[in-house]
């Protein structure tokens, strides 16, 4: 039973409508923002919101890195009595703990397939100076578009901090039960736990002691043994990073698509696991009616592959930017209600000359340039035809090379796109000159549809891009694509 009050609280600039779920210090509202957008809003308990902001950190960790692996944090919003208020993406999907209890145990490709982009996550917040603190399959989800998405940083904190840490039983390492301060090596322990738990259904084994090479394996099978053994070692010390683990795990099985069975607390919006104390078991999901989705193989490939690559300006969405925000906004553009950068183009170049083949065209046609681009990818990509990308990349150049693989990994699974297209929503000058310019965008995608060599079709939703500074070469006739990084990152 909820020990909730039946009455949503007030939170400026949202409409609260149903509990999501509550721990001990926090509840998660399924809520609206004024746009009508579905979002999560957690509301620390009366009285909980004390000692330094607990939330502080979370905060802090969640404005430093942003990754399409992790929750994305929407707004922080002050309450009346102080309190504080996390507004986050909503999402939906099946986490990883309840879908592994109804399945028993999953396959060692389907554990590279969601473990490879959650320690990518996890490498994205070390190198951002913060940890996790609470890895385990409860924070872990695969969305309804078969993202693994990593959730709830209530216990993240920054680099250093030594108080004791919160966790899951199975999952934490032993150094942590020992009394010391959470690290980045703890985190890997506790993706290592996370593989063990994939492949068995239990959490590693709660010993200081090293595990015999034949006693992991006789539990977790070959395939990963010795990746695992590595990442629960008891010393610190000779565990891989979190990045480097990510490699090792990539490169030890061959992806494979992954059987998600959810119930129904499964196909609700689950988006902010709340934790428990770390004695304490996180409770049993209720049981529900089954639903099974198998995921294409498009997701193994993808997933694991594509987005190991980078410099790919679809397929790893991020939200929308914050209403009223223009960043970079330059000499050229106005904004639309709602905080888009449209580009004003020039009467006396518009229409005359290309925008590819103008040379003005970063500065003063910046939005007709970049969706030309955008066109030229978005029919490559749909044709598979890799010959057609030196349109829109230079040769050589990172972004050309992310989207060879992307194509060849199409064709190596039989796949290909339908019906997509590619929209520039805000496109704004950065700087430059006659040779080289930066333009920051950001390049929405279409609903479209994935068709497999039998002729089965999967539709996917419309989604917004992220923001992203495009690196551009005037290679004498034209402009190229040379590389694409965040925004400001630069």
């Amino acid at each position: 039973m909820s020990t909730v009050d039946s009455s949503p609280p007030d939170v400026p600039g949202y409409l609260l409508h149903t509990v999501l779920g509550e721990g001990g210090s926090s509840v998660v509202w399924s809520a609206v923002d004024a746009a009508g957008v579905p979002v999560a809003v957690k509301v620390p308990r009366p009285g909980c919101d004390v000692d330094g902001d607990p939330a502080a950190a979370e905060r802090q960790v969640l404005a430093a890195v942003r990754h399409p692996h992790l929750v994305a944090l929407r707004d922080v919003v002050g309450l009346p009595d102080a309190r504080t208020a996390l507004v986050f993406d909503r999402v939906t999907g099946a986490s990883l703990r309840s879908m592994v209890r109804a399945r028993g145990q999953l396959r060692p490709g389907e554990t590279v397939t969601i473990l490879t982009p959650i320690c990518q996550a996890v490498a994205a917040l070390h190198a951002a100076g913060a940890l996790h603190a609470d890895i385990s399959p409860g924070n872990i989800m695969l969305t309804a578009d078969g993202r693994p998405l990593l959730l709830d940083l209530g216990a993240a904190r920054l680099m250093g901090q030594t108080e004791a840490a919160w966790g899951t039983s199975g999952f934490i390492a032993p150094e942590l039960r020992d009394g010391a301060g959470p690290t980045s090596a703890s985190d890997v322990f506790s993706l290592g736990a996370v593989a063990w738990f994939c492949l068995t259904g239990n959490g590693a084994p709660d010993t200081a002691q090293r595990l015999d090479p034949d006693t992991v394996r006789s539990h977790v099978g070959p395939e990963l043994a010795d990746v695992i053994s590595a990442s629960i070692d008891p010393d610190p010390g000779a565990r891989p990073d979190a990045a480097r683990l990510a490699r090792l795990v990539y490169e030890a099985v061959q992806p494979e698509s992954i059987e998600v069975v959810m119930g129904d607390d499964d196909a609700s919006a689950l988006t902010h696991r709340l934790r428990a104390e770390a004695a304490l078991e996180p409770p049993a999901a209720p049981r529900g009616r089954r639903r099974r989705i198998r995921r294409s193989a498009v997701v193994a490939g993808l997933v694991a592959g594509v987005l190991l690559g980078g410099g790919c300006w679809f397929l790893v969405s991020r939200p929308l930017a914050p209403a009223g925000a223009t960043p970079g906004r330059g000499e050229g553009t106005t904004a639309r209600p709602g905080g888009a950068v449209v580009q004003q183009m020039s009467p006396t170049r518009s229409g005359t000359v290309p925008a590819q083949d103008d040379p003005a065209a970063p500065q003063h046609r910046t939005m007709e340039l970049l969706q030309w681009l955008s066109d030229q990818r978005a029919r490559a990509l749909v044709d598979r035809a890799t010959d057609r990308l030196s349109a829109v990349h230079r040769s050589g150049s990172a972004s050309h090379a992310s989207d060879v693989r992307l194509i060849e990994a199409l064709e190596a699974g039989g796949h290909r796109y339908a019906d997509l297209r590619l929209s520039v929503a805000e496109a704004s000058w950065v700087s430059g000159d006659a040779e080289h310019a930066t333009v920051r965008a950001r390049v929405d995608w279409s609903a479209y549809t994935v068709v497999d060599r039998t002729g089965a079709r999967r539709g996917h939703p419309a989604a917004s891009g992220e923001l992203l500074d495009f690196e551009l070469r005037w290679d004498g006739s034209a402009w190229r694509i040379e590389h694409i990084s965040d925004a400001g990152s630069s």
